[in-house]
């Protein structure tokens, strides 16, 4: 997506860095470009990818990487993407009222 990012940064999708972690933080900006550079930059370099989604859902950010030549839900079956919806996951801890569910969920930690 952005060659001149990647060349900044030493990466190819050839040969990406292993075992890192990207963590993007943005103050007083909009840097969404980014967080769907990398997730489809990863996916493509046939990386392992775990990917918390806070801002937007899934059909969101499966949309923007089908624009980039990614298809998240087959990244997904295949095992590559882990996806980790937080806002839904969020909400039905914060709402649930007491309800247990046989699913654990990743962020009971908010409870």
């Amino acid at each position: 997506m952005f060659v001149g990012l990647n060349e900044l940064l030493g990466e190819t999708v050839e040969r990406p860095e292993r075992g890192k972690l990207t963590l993007l933080c943005a103050d007083k900006t909009d840097a969404s470009f980014l967080v769907h550079h990398f997730l489809s930059f990863y996916l493509k370099a046939g990386c392992k990818v775990c990917f918390v989604a806070i801002v937007q859902s899934f059909s969101h950010y499966s949309f923007v990487a089908q624009k980039l030549g990614v298809s998240l839900a087959a990244a997904k079956e295949k095992g590559q993407l882990v996806f980790l919806e937080g806002l839904k996951a969020s909400k039905s801890i914060l709402f649930s009222e007491g309800q247990q569910s046989d699913e654990a969920n990743p962020f009971q930690f908010i409870r």
